[in-house]
């Protein structure tokens, strides 16, 4: 399970629908010399999370919704489940925060019932 912990506060994320872990390698500049060898600068790589989630009632999205809202202007650590086999650890942004509303009709509120967002690490 992933936690995500900010200011001394611990929080458990919610069961995914859909987890996705991408290992990004960075370059900082990639150039052929004469000889045509690949001549590559690189930076450190980076984790980056897409995760989903589909919720029983509206108001576990928006609690959760609003909790990653918060944090949207911040640096925070994200302890996640990687395909290293272990639980990894690093420091992280959100970007962007997206839900999706069900039966909305004739400008009545609807149910929100799934969302999704990014974590980057920094």
């Amino acid at each position: 399970m992933m936690k995500i912990t900010y200011g001394g506060v611990t929080k458990e994320a919610p069961a995914f629908v859909s987890y996705d872990v991408t290992y990004n390698p960075q370059q900082k500049s990639a150039e052929r010399n004469a000889n045509g060898k690949l001549n590559r600068d690189t930076l450190p790589d980076k984790w980056v999370i897409n995760a989903e989630w589909e919720f029983g009632n509206p108001e576990e999205l928006t609690e959760w919704f609003n909790f990653l809202k918060g944090l949207t202007r911040v640096d925070f650590v994200v302890e996640f489940p990687a395909p290293t086999g272990k639980i990894e650890t690093a420091t992280m942004y959100i970007s962007p925060i997206s839900a999706k509303l069900l039966n909305f009709s004739r400008g009545q509120a609807g149910w929100w019932k799934t969302m999704k967002c990014s974590f980057v690490e920094v």
